[in-house]
């Protein structure tokens, strides 16, 4: 039963909507929205005959009469360290600034409300703080600062360089399929992340919506204003909603929902493909009725979006998409459902039971294509390529096992028969089902190639290529050609058989043993890749390597141009063979470096399609699920790839550093010691091994481990960890030594700089402390600067803030951090750490009772918290931990 207050809420929703629609149509509004309630439809008449004898001043609030200045002006710095630019966006309630964050040397955001709209910040922004996703803006921090007139409220934002969705469609009317798509993709990989976490816009619409553009240059749509209207979903823009957006419930006075936000998707979508909204008047009536299809307006339209954007526009909240990772599934027609989740546990699935794969797959493709391979397109001058490329790319296909669904491929030669030229002629004389349209021109001594795959029933492009080549490459463009097709059209086997010349088959080889067995020789894996590639230019193995080593140079050097020298590593890997295995893992990697996580899902996704064994797959998955925070999935498919290959050291070896970054330090080392007894070379597991008994104060057996690990090479890791063993046992002067010669082997390393600092404050050497602290906090904050989801950096800014006497900004960023990654233990114990540098022992207490036994009996231990030893709560904590009762 609806109680008093919400009966009263929602009289103001209706009263609100209805102030703003004609005087004349009122009274049928408020009929439409009461329904049949007619106490409903009393109260709010007399409530609107009652403001209108008031005056519209009630509209706004007293304060907003007089002041409509903005709250800030640029040259200012707000609350000692927010930097104001330059107003980048202004409404009638909030101002958009960029600036600077003096203390994290970051250019940001500042989205402040404007004097008397400080309900423009609502409660519910609190949640939309913890969404973390590519497609979603960041946003830092709630603040709130004096002026001289009152408290105004802020947002410290993630700095967004792009238009609004809005200003593009305003500029070039509506997008071409492919680029609809594109966006359609991250709008609903965004709000389905969002609405899985309990978070609802409340105001989504194409103003909230900034193009950025990723390295590769493709877009990436970032959704803004998460939770801002979402405890004030008014009729009006300046009420914080937008009328042509809003669902019809919302209309009626109900509160906004997913399903709300489903249907503002659907008028997003709509407003995309048409370049116009569909509904053109902002009344209840209108949005009882179905909107004209996007195809009546678009000739050609792929009736998908016809299906997608009725759906979503549904009168009945019930009968709209439950989650918006279902209207891309619809749009992609990709073989599996585009939820992450799904897409993973249907394919683990399918690797036991490879009829189910088939099934699977066969559902969401064509059973039978025949395909058209057109003539090249446009004039062709590059003299080497013939149409007999285009009959090589027509018998490789015709050779492939295409499972259960037919591929007929039409020939050139047949096409030249009947004088077809363009797809449209394909689908009407050859009644042909996908065309591959191509062209090839000369620039230089280089060829420059591209090719699209079409599906004749809708004209949308399945998958475009394009590719550079070389008089020594130019060879393998009909291979390339033929792995398009395969990877557009998911067929069941490799286009192109995966080769390597001999002679470049040796430093192939050894480039790849380095990278495997120690990541710090990325150097001379490149240099070996290198030549590889030299040696064998029509090969993309060498360059899908490559791509590989480039990232860990990224990752363990700090060099991040070498990001770039990996993005033209793969365009000349796709350029051999898009569809490579090998290319394909080495795509998902660059994607999850460049934070385009489904992307890399997408590309591991195929890999198992093409072989299912593939451990390598299997790993990356895992590793996504980590990521994901479903650590009960990322077990399981750490322990597939480990079953389809029990004498591979690195599966063991990446679950025992699952296990020990969730605190889970018995897992971790039976893992690292599998891992050994597969390979006793590497030096890695003996570190890790090391490092994982030291937390659990085996110190002489982590010792052994540690100097087994220095005997095959001496590296930074073991050094550090030898440290920590001897501030375990209260030796730090010796800690010192340890830690001095790691810095001299890894300068970059702010964790050794970290227990260089430790070490030498408890040694009473505060100056030498506060040196390395500061040298640390450059290092992590440059890496943050970079990266700001990373929520393990975040949490070592943080310690070295508070360490450093900052303790507004080490409270901000361990927050951020726990919010980032809720499942790592590894961050609640620097928390921990932090909290009591702060003299916060409530909340060390409360991270603390969330950590596991292994983590409550490591931290038992720590010199550096002798204190939090004492204090009753904590031993009773410990207690219940070593009585089983944890």
């Amino acid at each position: 039963m609806e109680s008093a207050a919400d009966r009263d809420e929602r009289i103001m929703r209706i009263v609100e909507r209805a102030r703003h629609q004609p005087v004349g149509d009122r009274e049928a509004f408020v009929r439409v929205a009461c329904e049949t309630d007619d106490g409903l439809y009393q109260e709010v008449a007399e409530t609107l005959d009652w403001e209108a004898r008031m005056g519209d001043f009630l509209k706004r609030p007293l304060t907003a009469l007089t002041i409509v200045s903005r709250p800030f002006e640029p040259g200012t710095v707000v609350e000692g360290r927010f930097e104001i630019v330059r107003v980048i966006g202004e409404g009638g309630m909030g101002v958009v600034y960029e600036a600077i964050d003096r203390k994290r040397n970051q250019r940001i955001a500042i989205k402040s409300a404007k004097p008397g709209f400080q309900r423009l910040l609502t409660p519910e922004l609190e949640g939309a703080l913890k969404v973390r996703h590519p497609n979603i803006c960041l946003v830092n921090q709630i603040h709130t600062t004096k002026t001289e007139n009152g408290d105004v409220d802020f947002l410290a934002m993630e700095f967004l360089q792009g238009e609004t969705l809005s200003t593009r469609l305003a500029r070039t009317g509506k997008l071409a399929p492919p680029e609809a798509l594109e966006i359609a993709r991250g709008l609903c990989a965004g709000l389905s992340a969002a609405h899985r976490s309990g978070i609802v816009h409340g105001d989504f619409k194409s103003n909230n919506i900034i193009l950025c553009r990723r390295g590769d240059e493709t877009i990436q749509p970032v959704i803004t204003d998460f939770g801002l209207a979402s405890g004030a979903n008014q009729a009006s823009g300046e009420y914080g909603g937008t009328p042509a957006y809003m669902a019809p419930e919302l209309w009626r006075g109900e509160k906004a929902s997913k399903a709300s936000d489903i249907y503002a998707l659907g008028v997003i979508l709509y407003e995309m493909v048409t370049g116009r909204l569909p509904l053109e008047s902002n009344s209840l009536e209108d949005r009882l009725v179905q909107p004209v299809p996007p195809s009546k307006f678009v000739k050609g339209m792929d009736p998908r979006w016809d299906r997608v954007t009725q759906e979503c526009l549904n009168e009945s909240a019930a009968a709209r998409p439950r989650d918006a990772q279902q209207i891309i599934a619809v749009l992609e027609k990709r073989p599996l459902p585009k939820a992450p989740f799904v897409v993973i546990g249907v394919l683990l699935l399918a690797v036991l039971m490879p009829p189910i794969r088939e099934r699977v797959i066969d559902l969401f493709l064509p059973a039978h294509v025949r395909l058209a391979i057109l003539p090249f397109q446009g004039s062709t001058d590059a003299t080497v390529v013939s149409e007999g490329a285009l009959q090589d790319v027509s018998d490789r296909l015709q050779h492939m096992p295409s499972a259960r669904r037919t591929l007929v491929v039409i020939s050139p030669s047949d096409e030249l028969k009947a004088s077809v030229q363009t797809p449209e002629q394909a689908s009407k004389v050859l009644h042909a089902t996908h065309a591959l349209q191509t062209s090839v021109r000369r620039e230089g001594d280089e060829y420059v190639a591209q090719a699209s795959v079409i599906d004749l029933t809708t004209l949308t492009h399945l998958g475009d290529f394009s590719g550079r080549y070389s008089q020594a490459t130019i060879g393998t463009f009909p291979a390339a050609l033929a792995g398009t097709v395969s990877l557009a059209l998911r067929l069941h086997s490799p286009a192109v058989a995966e080769s390597l010349s001999p002679d470049a088959t040796p430093p192939y080889d050894k480039g790849l043993y380095l990278l495997r067995n120690d990541r710090l020789t990325f150097e001379d894996a490149i240099g070996l890749f290198k030549e590889a590639a030299r040696l064998d230019p029509r090969s993309p193995l060498p360059l899908a390597a490559l791509v590989e080593a480039q990232i860990v140079k990224c990752e363990l050097a700090k060099e991040h141009n070498c990001l770039d020298e990996a993005r033209q590593a793969l365009r000349q890997a796709k350029s051999l063979n898009p569809d490579s295995p090998r290319v394909l893992l080495a795509d998902g990697a660059l994607s999850q470096a460049d934070g385009q996580d489904q992307k890399a899902l997408d590309s591991y996704s195929r890999v198992l399609e093409l072989e299912p064994r593939n451990v390598d797959a299997f790993l990356r998955i895992a590793n996504a699920y980590d990521r994901f925070e479903m650590p009960d999935k990322a077990v399981d498919a750490y322990k597939k790839a480990i079953e389809l290959d029990p004498a591979y050291f690195e599966a063991r070896e990446e679950l025992g550093l699952f296990y020990y970054y969730r605190g889970r330090y018995p897992e971790a080392a039976e893992e690292f010691h599998k891992a050994i007894d597969t390979a006793p070379g590497i030096v890695d597991a003996h570190t890790s091994l090391g490092g994982v008994l030291c937390d659990l104060g085996r110190y002489e057996e982590a010792e052994q481990a540690l100097q087994e690990s220095l005997n095959i090479r001496e590296t930074a890791a073991a050094l550090n960890d030898l440290g920590a063993i001897r501030v375990y046992q209260r030796r730090d002067a010796e800690a010192v030594d340890f830690y001095n010669r790691a810095i001299k082997i890894d300068p970059s390393n702010y964790l050794y700089l970290l227990n260089l600092g430790d070490s030498n404050w408890r040694l009473g050497r505060h100056r030498d402390a506060q040196t390395a602290y500061r040298k640390a906090m450059e290092l992590s904050v440059s890496e943050l600067n970079e990266n700001p989801r990373l929520g393990r950096t975040r949490a070592f800014v943080a310690y070295f803030a508070a360490r450093l006497g900052d303790r507004r900004r080490a409270e901000d960023e361990i927050d951020q951090a726990l919010l980032f990654s809720p499942g790592d233990n590894k961050i609640k114990r620097r928390a921990v750490l932090t909290y009591e540098a702060l003299h916060e022992r409530e909340r060390s207490l409360a991270v603390l009772r969330t950590t596991t036994p292994e983590m409550l009996r490591e931290l038992n231990s720590q010199p550096d918290l002798a204190d939090l030893r004492e204090d009753p709560r904590f031993q009773e904590l410990v207690a219940t931990t070593e009585g089983g009762g944890k």
